[in-house]
């Protein structure tokens, strides 16, 4: 059931899906596929590949640690999380998880204004002075204007971001190509679909804006605006991950679900990413590196199948041990 309201989500926020002969995959023997996947991946592609002793390595950060979702997000929808058993498996170890939810398809600006009550909040619950944000995709836009424009500088410690389009997805481009920049059914269609589904009865289509999110989402905003307005603050420690797949799984391990397969046309040939942000995108403040792991994959949807080489659990358990090194 997961992945298939995903799945919708993604078709629907995107408006388009892979053609079945264009973007069609062989058929392989998993098994024996996967073992061709590992012995042709990059080198500088990190592997997760090895299941860890959750209990024994964890290591508590000193603050808690909010977890931040992307466009199309969500916290629970019908106990479903969008990162996927992060917060029942790693909290019973020792950490401090908490999560959030905003508009799912707004611009930064506003998800960041919801945003801010819900962390004051976990502070207040914790009596922490400050938090540590993980943050997927969007989310780690929210995180970065709630630093520089509403006076978190003091309130955030570290912000860790995943798979974030802080340089613009060529996705946005593309459906605005073909469906244009002005009013029409489709994107209302797309709000009612989206605010009865994600918004579980208590979200008006009005209260949605799926243009002025996308086009938060698009080098031209990011670039152009975004990102000279919205400086790093010294206070707070950045750093990030980008994940990379790719259609038939060669050179990065992991087959990209074939939702975001039929995106690839936008990124042009040899250009590294995870189905919606590039590689390059993805960097910002300290780079950690790259994971095998699809757009998806990096929270661990759908139903914790992600590739061979990203248990995405040890990844977060690891994440979280890092910045309780770091004295975060």
């Amino acid at each position: 059931m997961t992945r298939f309201m995903l799945s919708l989500g993604l078709f629907c926020a995107l408006f388009t899906a892979p053609g079945p002969k264009l973007f069609a995959t062989a058929e392989y023997d998993d098994e024996e596929y996967i073992e061709e996947e590992n012995r042709e991946v990059d080198p500088d592609i990190a592997d997760y590949s090895e299941a860890e002793d959750l209990r024994a390595r964890a290591r508590q950060t000193q603050y808690p640690i909010v977890l931040l979702h992307g466009f199309l997000g969500w916290d629970q929808v019908f106990y479903f999380d969008y990162f996927y058993k992060v917060r029942s498996t790693l909290n019973p170890q020792g950490h401090n998880i908490y999560s959030t939810a905003v508009n799912p398809v707004q611009t930064v600006a506003a998800r960041a204004r919801e945003l801010a009550p819900q962390l004051d909040a976990i502070m207040q619950a914790t009596g922490a002075p400050k938090v540590n944000i993980i943050a997927h995709s969007m989310g780690g836009l929210d995180a970065r204007y709630l630093v520089a424009h509403m006076g978190f500088n003091r309130k955030v410690a570290s912000i860790t971001t995943i798979g974030t389009p802080h340089y613009g997805s060529p996705i946005p481009g593309l459906i605005f190509k073909f469906l244009g920049k002005g009013d029409n059914l489709l994107y209302k269609a797309f709000e009612y679909l989206v605010s009865g589904f994600l918004g579980k009865g208590q979200m008006k289509p009005t209260d949605l804006d799926v243009r002025a999110s996308l086009y938060n989402l698009s080098p031209e905003f990011l670039e152009g605006s975004f990102n000279p307005a919205t400086p790093d603050s010294p206070d707070v420690y950045y750093q990030s991950y980008a994940g990379v797949s790719s259609i038939t799984g060669w050179g990065t391990g992991d087959r990209m679900d074939p939702l975001l397969a039929g995106f690839q046309i936008a990124f042009g040939f040899g250009k590294r990413n995870d189905g919606l942000v590039s590689e390059r995108s993805a960097q910002w403040g300290r780079y950690r590196g790259v994971v095998s792991a699809d757009h998806i994959d990096l929270i661990g949807q759908l139903f914790g199948s992600t590739s061979d080489r990203f248990r995405h659990l040890s990844f977060y358990q690891e994440l979280t041990n890092e910045l309780a090194d770091l004295g975060y």
